[in-house]
């Protein structure tokens, strides 16, 4: 209603400043008007004036619209074949966090609502309690000592990188038991040579010393241990920001299948975490701290999760539609910033990509947490696409209940949406809203359940 006030208000103010300067012209040159001049100057030419204002701003729209992120070279296809999605054959996903220990634990808790608790370590420089995820069970001293007793370099000792090391080798332990569990379920190969490969895809903050980069990447692989070392391959990809695990995952969907390649397994890794006084009394000089005085700062974190990508021969339990990358229109972290329109149709276009009907859409969970535009932006897919869904219940935010967990954040929404999927044996539509103008969805769903009713 406000809307159509506004604009009816704009509509008058240009027909009444089009009058005056028409009165204004015939008094002053003394002109007596005809009635074939009353309508030219006071009805059409302030509807040619108002038609050229809409057609201009729609034009200026257009042209500013969020576009996709353009394909790659090398990848164009023929005009007459139908661009194929990109797409991920899963066999399993893991994920640790202060909300849960594992996916099925953190899924439970955002159906509860669970959310960080006052930290009994963290404070501010002021020396104020301050809300933080951190995960449970972790000792920072005994962390430490292990480190250090291991001839780790004083520039690999950081509080944060111990506490995420300790959580990528984790989920790296439980995502190989689980590849090894599939390779010898028939039977165990008889020699090294015969098992198939393993690679491992690390993400990172780019901004950890290279020193606990390097420690984290020998502590996964060692965590791999179910695995004959000599089938086992690391790369390790320094994430410069939250959107580094979805342009992975693209890369990955694209690269050409090899025929005559030897099998291999793939685990996705990301973790990342900010619990840590040197990080809280940074985040608060910037005021990017979630505090009293700052409502729109965030709320520090921690998280690993992880992604088991299944070789073409082998079973996959999920199978994993990518979007194209977009751009908001405006800041999420502007003032003012609403959900865009062009969200709801990237997760449109992906639903038909994937052939999956909106109705059999079960839940909705992003990354999303309380800051800026980021808690409408799901709301309003789920208000244009997904009518069914109750917005309190089948819209989940791993970012309200898990804080900030940076690099982690899209692999950990992922994982949630897998294990979900997997409980509700239907499809479950993905976002990825950290980053303040770029938008990814991903749309996780049963293989044997590609086309829907």
């Amino acid at each position: 209603m406000a809307r159509v006030l506004k604009k009816g208000l704009l509509v008058l103010a240009l027909f009444a400043v089009a009058w005056l300067a028409v009165i204004i012209w015939w008094q002053e040159s003394r002109t007596l008007p005809t009635a074939v001049d009353i309508g030219l100057y006071l009805f059409a030419l302030p509807l040619a004036i108002l038609i050229a204002f809409l057609v201009g701003a729609r034009l200026v729209r257009a042209a500013r619209a969020p576009k996709a992120a353009p394909v790659q070279a090398g990848t164009d296809v023929p005009a007459d074949v139908p661009a194929r999605p990109a797409e991920l054959r899963l066999a399993a996903v893991a994920a640790r966090a202060a909300a849960g220990a594992d996916a099925p634990a953190i899924v439970e808790a955002l159906a509860e609502h669970k959310r960080p608790e006052l930290d009994p370590e963290l404070k501010t420089p002021q020396g104020f309690p301050i809300f933080a995820a951190r995960v449970p069970g972790m000792d920072d001293m005994e962390l430490y000592a292990a480190a250090r007793d291991l001839g780790a370099p004083p520039e690999a000792l950081a509080t944060a990188p111990l506490r995420v090391t300790a959580l990528l080798t984790e989920i790296a332990s439980a995502l190989t038991r689980d590849a090894h569990a599939r390779v010898t379920e028939l039977d165990v190969p008889a020699r090294e040579e015969d098992w198939p490969l393993l690679r491992l895809d690390v993400l990172m903050p780019a901004h950890w010393p290279e020193a606990a980069r390097l420690r984290a990447l020998a502590a996964v692989r060692a965590a791999a241990g179910a695995w004959p070392d000599a089938r086992i391959s690391t790369a390790e990809h320094p994430a410069q920001d939250a959107m580094a695990a979805d342009h992975l995952l693209r890369q990955l969907a694209s690269e050409p299948r090899d025929a005559k390649a030897q099998p291999q397994w793939r685990i996705v890794l990301a973790g990342d975490g900010y619990i840590d006084a040197a990080q809280v009394v940074q985040w608060d000089g910037l005021s990017m701290l979630l505090t009293h005085a700052n409502p729109q700062g965030r709320v520090p974190g921690e998280a690993a999760a992880g992604l088991l990508l299944a070789p073409p021969d082998a079973d996959a339990d999920l199978r994993v539609t990518l979007s194209p990358v977009l751009q908001r229109q405006k800041s999420a972290d502007a003032r003012g910033a609403q959900a865009e329109a062009p969200l709801a149709d990237l997760a449109r276009d992906l639903l038909n990509a994937a052939d999956v009907s909106p109705d059999s859409v079960v839940h909705l969970v992003s990354d999303a947490d309380h800051r800026g535009s980021r808690p409408l932006e799901p709301l309003g897919v789920a208000a244009q696409l997904f009518p069914h869904l109750d917005a309190g219940k089948d819209c989940q935010a791993v970012g309200v209940a898990c804080g900030h967990t940076g690099v982690a954040a899209s692999l950990l929404t992922l994982a949630v949406a897998g294990e979900t999927c997997l409980r509700f044996d239907q499809p479950v539509l993905a976002l990825t809203l950290q980053d303040p103008a770029l938008r990814a969805a991903a749309l996780v769903s049963r293989p044997a359940a590609s086309a829907t009713a």
